[in-house]
C-alpha cells in the first residue's frame, strides 16, 4: 500500500483541522505527534465567530456548539470582597446590518475537549493521530519528501523509519525540525514579564464568570474551562522575585492566591499543569519552502521549566493570548493551506498557487500580532486592568473582517473594490466584495421543490469552489454556463440563486443547483439585485475569490487558480 500523500507533524488544532480539510478533499494524510499522550489543559479556549463559520462549512460545528458556552463576563474583586465590583465586560457582537452573520458571538471551550472533538471527527474519516512519533529529519526532492520518523512506545523502545510523502507540513513549533532545517527567521521581541499559567480545580467561585483580582503590580485571573466545570485556568503576574522565573508549585500558587485575594473561603483541588510563560511576540517571514510548509500559532513559547505534564508548544506565530486570536488564526492557516494543497495535489491547480498561502497568511498574521501586542501592553503596563481601554476589544477581533486584499488570486472587476491595508477591516459598503469572508444566508429552497430551507454555508464545501450566480436572465446565464462547463466538476460547483417567486426558466439545467431565495437573505446580505448578473466565486475556505459580472471575469479569475 502506498504511504499517505501528506505528512502532518503535530496534532494540535492546526494539524487536526488541516487533516480534516485534506481528508474531505480525498487526500490521504498521516498525522503524527511526538508526545506519548494527548495534551491536557484548557489553554486557548476562545473560538471566534469566523472559526465557527469555517466549522460549519467543514460540517463539525454541532459538536463544538454542544460543548461550548458563551464567552463569560469578568467579575472583578477588591481584596477580601465576596461580591464583585462593577467590572468591565468582555465584548459580544451583533450581526452587521449589511451582511448575514449566523454567529456574531464566539464560544468558550476547553482546548483539551476541542482537540478531542476534532480527533473524533478524524476517526470518522478512518484517520487517527499517531502518538509517540517524532519527525527527526527530512529531505525534499522535486516530486517528494523523505521523512525520518522515530516511533517510541510506552516502554521507551524506539523504531526508526524512512518514508516518502508528496508533501510535509510542520505544525509543531518554532523549535521543530521543520523550522530548523528550513532555516526560518523568527522575527519579533521577547518581553520581560514572567506569567504563571496553569489549570487547577477550584471550589467557591462561579464557573460562569471569569474572576480577577488586581493589586498592583500583581494581577490574578481565574477562567473556567466551561460554565459547569470546576477546573479553572489561572494567570498570575507580578509574582515575588524569588518565584518569578520558574513554574510555581501548587502550594506556592495557593499561598500567593490567598495573599493577593484575601479569600481563604476559596479552596483548591489538584493542579493539572503549571507553567511559566514569558511573552514572545514573533512570527516567521515565510510559510513555504518547496514541498514543505509550516502553519499554526500559539500565545505560548516553551516554558523555562515546565512541570506537571504541561506541554506548551512553540509556533509559527507567537503572540499575546489577549484577544483570543491564536487558535483561531491557526485554524485559518489550516483552511487556507488545505484547500490549495488539495487542488495542487489532485492536479487541478498549478504549483504556483501554493505560494499564495504564505503571501496571504503572512499579511494577516502580521496584523494579528500588532493588534494582540497592543492589547498586551495596555493590560500589563501603566494602569493595566484598571484602565477601561485595556478591556476594549472591538468587533474586529471576531475575525469576520479578516481579508486577503491585495492577494494575487483575488479578482474583482468593480473599480477600487477589495482594497484595504488593514487585514482585519470589514469591507466598506453593502455589496459583497472579493477577499472577504462570504456571508451566510438562510431561507434558501431548491427551486420547484418542497424541500426544507437550507443555507449558503450548507452549500459551500472545502473540496471545491462554489460559483453563486445572482440576477440576470437566460441570455446572460448561457455564456457563463459555457465557461463553467470547461472546469472540472471536482473543482467547481455552480449554483443559481433566484429571487423569491421567480422560476429558473429553461436554464436551470445548466447549473449544479438552483436555489430560490425565499427569505430574501441572500440578495439582501450580498447587496445584489435581480436586475444585473453578478457572479460570486467562493473559495473552498469560505473566502470570496472573485466578484464579476460576466463570463470573461470568471475566466480571468480561474486563470490564476486552476490549470
Amino acid at each position: 500500500m502506498a504511504p499517505p500523500s501528506v505528512l502532518i507533524s503535530g496534532a494540535g488544532p492546526t494539524g487536526l483541522i488541516l487533516a480534516l480539510v485534506l481528508l474531505q478533499n480525498g487526500v490521504s494524510v498521516r498525522i503524527i505527534e511526538k508526545e506519548l499522550k494527548h495534551r491536557i489543559g484548557s489553554r486557548g479556549s476562545g473560538v471566534q465567530p469566523r472559526t465557527l463559520e469555517l466549522y460549519n462549512i467543514l460540517g463539525i460545528l454541532p459538536d463544538i456548539q454542544k460543548e461550548g458556552a458563551p464567552i463569560a463576563t469578568m467579575a472583578k474583586y477588591n481584596p477580601g470582597e465576596i461580591e464583585p465590583s462593577p467590572s468591565p465586560k468582555l465584548p459580544s457582537g451583533s450581526s452587521p446590518p449589511q451582511t448575514y452573520r449566523t454567529y456574531p458571538n464566539g464560544l468558550s471551550i476547553s482546548q483539551e475537549r476541542h482537540e478531542e472533538i476534532l480527533r473524533d471527527q478524524l476517526q470518522k474519516l478512518s484517520c487517527s493521530v499517531e502518538l509517540g512519533s517524532e519527525l527527526r529529519s527530512f529531505e525534499q526532492f522535486s516530486d517528494h519528501v523523505v521523512a525520518k520518523i522515530v516511533k517510541t512506545n510506552a516502554d521507551g523502545k524506539q523504531v526508526e523509519e524512512s518514508t516518502n510523502f508528496h508533501w510535509l507540513v510542520g505544525v509543531d513549533g518554532a523549535r521543530s525540525i521543520v523550522h530548523k532545517q528550513l532555516g526560518l527567521s523568527f522575527l519579533g521581541e521577547t518581553q520581560e514579564e514572567h506569567i504563571a499559567l496553569g489549570d487547577i480545580a477550584v471550589e467557591g467561585v462561579d464557573p460562569r464568570f471569569w474572576h480577577m483580582w488586581h493589586v498592583p503590580p500583581k494581577l490574578l485571573v481565574l477562567r473556567s474551562s466551561s460554565s459547569t466545570s470546576k477546573v479553572f485556568m489561572f494567570a498570575y503576574t507580578g509574582r515575588p522575585e524569588h518565584l518569578a522565573e520558574n513554574p510555581p508549585t501548587r502550594e506556592e500558587f495557593i499561598e500567593e492566591f490567598y495573599d493577593v485575594t484575601g479569600r481563604r473561603d476559596i479552596t483548591f483541588g489538584p493542579a493539572t499543569w503549571m507553567s511559566n510563560w514569558r511573552p514572545n511576540l514573533r512570527m516567521v517571514d515565510t510559510m513555504r519552502s518547496g514541498r514543505v510548509f509550516i502553519a499554526g500559532g500559539s500565545p505560548f513559547m516553551s516554558p523555562s521549566r515546565p512541570s506537571l505534564n504541561t506541554h506548551v508548544p512553540d509556533a509559527t506565530h507567537c503572540h499575546s493570548p489577549t484577544g483570543g486570536q491564536g487558535l483561531n488564526s491557526s485554524v485559518q492557516d489550516a483552511a487556507n493551506l488545505g484547500g490549495k494543497l488539495a487542488l495542487v495535489h489532485k492536479g487541478l491547480a498549478p504549483v504556483a498557487l501554493l505560494d499564495t498561502y504564505s503571501e496571504e497568511r503572512i499579511r494577516v498574521i502580521a496584523h494579528m500580532l500588532k493588534v494582540t501586542t497592543e492589547l498586551y501592553h495596555k493590560m500589563f503596563s501603566g494602569a493595566g486592568p484598571a484602565d477601561p481601554s485595556a478591556w476594549k476589544r472591538g468587533s474586529d477581533l471576531n475575525m469576520l473582517g479578516v481579508n486577503y486584499c491585495g492577494s494575487l488570486i483575488v479578482f474583482e472587476d468593480a473599480a477600487g473594490a477589495g482594497v484595504s491595508s488593514d487585514a482585519y477591516s470589514r469591507a466598506a459598503g453593502s455589496t459583497v466584495q472579493a477577499a472577504y469572508c462570504a456571508p451566510d444566508a438562510s431561507g434558501l429552497v431548491r427551486a420547484g421543490s418542497a424541500d426544507a430551507p437550507t443555507t449558503l454555508f450548507a452549500v459551500f464545501h472545502v473540496s471545491m469552489h462554489t460559483m453563486l450566480l445572482f440576477g440576470g436572465d437566460a441570455g446572460a446565464h448561457a455564456p457563463v454556463a459555457t465557461v463553467l462547463g470547461r472546469f472540472p466538476e471536482a473543482a467547481v460547483r455552480t449554483v443559481l440563486v433566484i429571487p423569491q417567486g421567480q422560476t429558473a426558466a429553461d436554464d436551470g439545467a445548466l447549473f449544479s443547483a438552483v436555489l430560490e431565495d425565499q427569505a430574501g437573505h441572500a440578495y439582501a446580505g450580498y447587496g445584489l439585485t435581480a436586475g444585473e448578473l453578478a457572479v460570486v466565486v467562493v473559495r473552498p475556505n469560505g473566502v470570496v475569490g472573485a466578484v464579476v459580472s460576466n463570463a470573461r471575469g470568471i475566466e480571468r479569475y480561474f486563470q490564476k487558480v486552476l490549470v
